[in-house]
């Protein structure tokens, strides 16, 4: 046989190979000395825009553990984010934000059944405020579920909406000096700059005082921030941010980057295809794009 075709043949073969192989190692390991940090808010049977059926929740749960995906704590993420310490092969951090009762009510049972644990960020000041159109939990619960190891942070004490500015727009508080209506007039630069650190220092000394934390993690309202918010959070002592930015973390992050999971048309195998898209030249650059939309919208818009 002529040694080109059998060069052919051979390379043919050799890639058949190659390709099994990566097929089986894909099927254990998705990625590694990374950590795919998932965003929920609310669960319920009445699905909406972030709202999923505790169904799909569980399923949710199921596909991570049937493709070998690892839930770590955030103990365990910060650990390997400040010194490098060791974590499984793709590893997962299940986050839920703004705190509601759905959280204890489906979340925290499903993930106890799967032995996985969870963070969630609070509006602080929201906490135990049953008469609000989704319901927060209470200190109660949130304490019953700290002691069974999971964890609760800061999503701000009582800046997780909306003001407006001279102009009537409306403009993140944490981001933008904003008009105070009792005084006809903006606030200065240092009136904000006040105002960022005490809502940032006062939630955090709650959860200190009601749970223990010695951590300080600041998970940001609609996944805004710019440098003088950066800036502020480092003053009140935040040793973390979590950002709406899209991608997967690596040793040393401070802004942490995130994945949407608490969407209801996203499937079990979805959520996995999601993840996995996250270490793909394809992925990294639309998220590359994407992030810088997100910052172009975030001080203009």
């Amino acid at each position: 046989m002529n040694k080109k075709i059998l060069f052919i043949i051979g390379f043919i073969v050799v890639i058949g190979i190659v390709l099994v192989l990566g097929q089986m190692q894909w099927g254990t390991y998705h990625y590694q000395n990374k950590v795919a940090v998932l965003t929920y808010h609310h669960i319920d049977t009445e699905e909406s825009e972030y709202t999923i059926s505790p169904e799909r929740f569980r399923e949710h749960l199921h596909a991570l553990t049937d493709h070998q995906f690892n839930v770590i704590s955030t103990a365990e993420f910060v650990g390997f984010l400040k010194e490098g310490k060791p974590i499984p092969p793709n590893a997962v951090v299940i986050t839920f934000d703004d705190g509601y009762e759905s959280y204890y009510k489906y979340a925290y049972p499903e993930l106890k059944k799967e032995g996985m644990t969870a963070t969630n960020f609070l509006i602080v000041n929201s906490v135990g405020d049953r008469t609000a159109e989704s319901p927060f939990m209470t200190w109660d619960e949130i304490k019953a579920m700290n002691a069974d190891g999971f964890d609760f942070f800061s999503h701000t004490f009582d800046s997780h909406g909306f003001n407006t500015n001279e102009k009537g727009k409306q403009v993140s508080p944490l981001t933008n000096r904003i008009w105070l209506e009792s005084e006809s007039r903006m606030e200065t630069e240092e009136e904000y700059r006040s105002r960022v650190v005490k809502d940032l220092s006062q939630a955090e000394k709650v959860l200190h005082d009601q749970l223990g934390n010695t951590l300080s993690i600041l998970c940001l309202p609609h996944g805004r921030y710019n440098q003088s918010l950066i800036d502020l959070s480092k003053q009140a002592g935040i040793q973390y941010i979590y950002t709406g930015d899209y991608g997967l973390n690596s040793k040393g992050d401070f802004l942490i980057k995130r994945v949407t999971a608490g969407v209801p048309t996203l499937t079990g195998d979805g959520l996995v295809a999601k993840i996995n898209k996250e270490t793909t030249l394809l992925g990294k650059l639309e998220d590359f794009i994407k992030n810088i939309v997100l910052q172009v919208r975030y001080r203009y818009f």
